[in-house]
C-alpha cells in the first residue's frame, strides 16, 4: 500500500486481496479471481439499503451469517469482532453491510471453503466533518461512536453470544496494538499526520475508559 500521484491527483494504491497468483498445470503464471459476496448480497439486501438505519445488516445479522456459512466460524467470528473494534477505534463510521464480505476459495469444487474476507474500504471518516457521525451499524444500543461505552460492548457480547469479559478486554488490547503500530509507522503526508493524531487520541481515550471499568 502506498500513496502515488497522477496529474497532480494523489491516490492510494492497494493490492487486491481477492486476486491469487498461481501456476497453471503447464507452469504458466495465472492470476485467479476469488469469488466474493458482500454481506448485503449474501442476505438479499439491495445495496441502496446498506446502512442498518435504512434496513441494512446489523452486527447481529453479520455474526449470525458467519455462524451459518463460514468454514471456520470460531476463527471468523473472532476476526469479525476485531474488525468491529478496529473500525470503532480508528473512527470508521462507514463500515456498512457492503464493506464486510465472504471469500469463496475453490468455488464450485468439493473443497470449497467460505471465509470472512479481509477488511476493505477502511477510512477514518471521523476526520472529515462533512461525513455522518453515525456508525453504519450500532454497537450495543449506540450509533454515535463518541458515545459508545463499555456497557455497549457488553450488550454487543450478549447479543452475539460472545463472552463479555473477552470482548471488554479485547477493546483496550486492540487499542494498544493500534498505538504500537502508529509509533512504528512513518507519517509525512499532512493528512496522514492529522489522521494518525486523531486515531491516537481515540485509542488512548478508549484504553483508559475500558481499563477503569
Amino acid at each position: 500500500m502506498e500513496i502515488r500521484t497522477v496529474e497532480a491527483l494523489e491516490y492510494l494504491l492497494v493490492e487486491r486481496y481477492e486476486r491469487v497468483h498461481r501456476q497453471a498445470p503447464g507452469g504458466a503464471p495465472v492470476l485467479e479471481r476469488l469469488h466474493q459476496e458482500d454481506f448485503c448480497q449474501t442476505q438479499g439486501i439491495v445495496s441502496e439499503m446498506k446502512y442498518q438505519k435504512e434496513g441494512g445488516p446489523s452486527l447481529k445479522q453479520c455474526f449470525d451469517l458467519l455462524r451459518e456459512v463460514s468454514s471456520a466460524p470460531v476463527i471468523d467470528l473472532a476476526k469479525l469482532l476485531d474488525a468491529v473494534i478496529f473500525n470503532y477505534l480508528v473512527g470508521n463510521n462507514d463500515a456498512h453491510g457492503r464493506n464486510f464480505s465472504l471469500l469463496y476459495h475453490g468455488a464450485g469444487t468439493e473443497n470449497q471453503e467460505i471465509r470472512l474476507a479481509p477488511l476493505h474500504d477502511v477510512v477514518s471518516t471521523t476526520y472529515y466533518p462533512e461525513l455522518s457521525k453515525d456508525m453504519a451499524m450500532k454497537i450495543g444500543g449506540e450509533y454515535l461512536s463518541g458515545k459508545v461505552t463499555p456497557k455497549d460492548f457488553e450488550r454487543l457480547a450478549e447479543e452475539e453470544r460472545l463472552a463479555k469479559p473477552i470482548v471488554k478486554r479485547r477493546v483496550p488490547d486492540l487499542a494498544d496494538t493500534v498505538l504500537a503500530a502508529l509509533a512504528k509507522t512513518p507519517t509525512a503526508h499532512p493528512v496522514a499526520v492529522a489522521v494518525a493524531g486523531l486515531i491516537r487520541e481515540r485509542c488512548e481515550n478508549v484504553r483508559n475508559s475500558f481499563r477503569d471499568k
